[in-house]
């Protein structure tokens, strides 16, 4: 059953762009001078922490009922981090 540990790490790969993207637009310039406004950046920014918290969760039902552990912990090692960092902006977010 491989599906499980490649749906999650399609899931981690979509956080990392979606992050990715979100600084892009953050660092782009000016707010004037920006395409997409704080709800886009909101969106875009909630989404990719639904990604990576989908792609957790799946991994963790992947631990217990698939085989392919090189995959899993590809996912893993993929998700944990990048849940990390959503972790930390969203602390420094309510502690500011």
């Amino acid at each position: 059953m491989k599906v499980l540990p490649l749906f999650a790490l399609l899931f981690a790969i979509t956080g990392w762009i979606l992050i990715g993207w979100t600084t892009v637009i953050l660092l782009s310039g000016d707010d004037e001078g920006r395409t997409c406004y704080t709800d886009c950046v909101q969106m875009i920014f909630f989404s990719g922490l639904g990604a990576i918290v989908v792609a957790l969760v799946v991994d963790g039902f992947a631990l217990k009922y698939s085989d392919a552990r090189a995959l899993i912990y590809t996912g893993l090692g993929l998700a944990a981090p990048l849940g990390l960092i959503y972790a930390t902006l969203i602390l420094i977010g309510v502690l500011a």
